[in-house]
């Protein structure tokens, strides 16, 4: 099984504490990260790290570390498999355009007694 090494581990503690949103956080309690798993990887806070961002430096991380780019080779595939979607999605129309979207009724039930005439609250 494979398990990240203490240096790479530190990295990715350094490029979460570089894309935090917040000043402070109680999940995290103000690291970026709430915890690490069983194969000595970083779970990020989802409340105060900016994802994306810090999924994009770690990409550049990997793809600079060769011993790296074996485990986590599925992340570049990810990337080629959105780009081909974006070339193919452009034409085709995302939703169909005949159909109308269907009006719910307003729900107009109140809990509780139902008051008939001039039946008194009690």
């Amino acid at each position: 099984m494979f398990k990240l090494e203490e240096k790479h581990l530190e990295a990715a503690q350094k490029i979460a504490a570089a894309h935090r949103t917040k000043k402070s956080c109680d999940t995290c309690y103000d690291r970026g990260w709430i915890g690490v798993s069983e194969q000595n990887l970083l779970v990020l806070c989802t409340r105060c790290v900016d994802m994306e961002a810090a999924m994009a430096e770690w990409k550049e991380y990997v793809s600079n570390h060769e011993e790296l780019k074996e485990h986590f080779s599925d992340l570049f595939e990810e990337m080629e498999e959105a780009d081909k979607q974006e070339d193919t999605g452009s034409a085709m129309p995302t939703r169909t355009e005949h159909k109308k979207d269907h009006i719910k009724a307003k729900q107009t039930f109140v809990p509780g007694q139902k008051r008939t005439g001039r039946a008194k609250k009690i």
